[in-house]
């Protein structure tokens, strides 16, 4: 129902961004990105809806969670505050883009394609008021997710405080990063649950694929043990499915290693590496 989008949105985002502690690795740097629900009506555009700080935060949770606040009801909220058809048409378009596409977030943390981090704070011009700007390109549009500091002693946490969608309809899509001078390629993101404290690696680049999968070459050949694709592969998505690099008394102890699978799924990537790892390593 549509009443109830606002809620759902809420709800499908906290389960996106507040149950599990992100992991990104950028070169000689990890950053640590948590997040609590009181952020989430600032990324659903809530602050553009009504007075300021009248659907953000502690209170912007409230209304939404107990339905005081109600998607049909932000077309009359932007009537109300904002002056001039164009203008109010601009910023509920605006809001409708954050809430249709805040889905994705989910898809953007774990891409195919190559993701990059914008260094928002090496650019004191920049008005974004942010520290990293997350940048996704898709083929109509580009989703931008903004983390910002936690706590200023705590140098490597961070926390999303914006999210935007820009179309590459307009000429100005690329507004916000365009000028930033410094730009990283992500070599992984590792997302761990906060209850369970299971890691697993939802994206890693490509070249720091081979790079892994050169390493594990390496380790097998130091042991003396045969490095046939099969193996190594195995290797490497018990890497990726536990968010661990797995070393040699690591993969040698099976006990260890079944005591990590919580499901048949891991069951299963398990006993089919172990099963490989027997045969190769039978008699040394």
């Amino acid at each position: 129902m549509a009443n109830q989008k606002l809620l759902e949105v809420f709800l499908n985002t906290k389960r996106i961004l507040c149950a599990s502690d992100y992991y990104i690795h950028i070169p000689k740097k990890i950053i640590h990105v948590t997040n609590s629900e009181n952020m989430i009506p600032h990324l659903m555009g809530m602050q553009y809806v009504g007075r300021p700080d009248m659907f953000t935060g502690d209170r912007g949770v409230y209304m939404i969670k107990k339905g005081r606040l109600k998607y049909h009801s932000l077309e009359k909220l932007v009537g109300k505050y904002y002056r001039g058809k164009s203008k109010q048409d601009s910023i509920l378009a605006m809001v409708n883009g954050k809430i249709d596409n805040l889905y994705r977030i989910e898809d953007m943390l774990s891409t195919y394609s190559e993701l990059y981090l914008y260094d928002v704070a090496a650019n004191p011009e920049s008005e974004l008021k942010t520290d990293y700007l997350l940048v996704h390109q898709l083929d109509d549009r580009v989703l931008q997710l903004g983390m910002i500091k936690v706590d200023k002693k705590k140098i490597q946490e961070y926390h999303c405080n914006s999210f935007m969608v820009d179309y590459k309809e307009n000429d100005d899509y690329d507004l916000h990063y365009r000028n930033l001078t410094q730009r990283y390629e992500i070599s992984r993101i590792v997302r761990e649950d906060k209850q369970t404290k299971r890691s697993q690696v939802i994206y890693q680049s490509n070249s720091a694929k081979e790079r892994e999968m050169a390493g594990i070459e390496k380790m097998l050949t130091n042991a003396e043990i045969a490095a046939n694709v099969g193996i190594m592969k195995a290797i490497f998505r018990l890497n990726e499915r536990f968010g661990v690099y797995h070393t040699m008394e690591m993969l040698s102890n099976s006990v260890q290693l079944l005591e990590k699978c919580k499901d048949k799924r891991d069951e299963a990537l398990v006993k089919d590496f172990l099963m490989q790892w027997e045969k190769i390593t039978d008699g040394i």
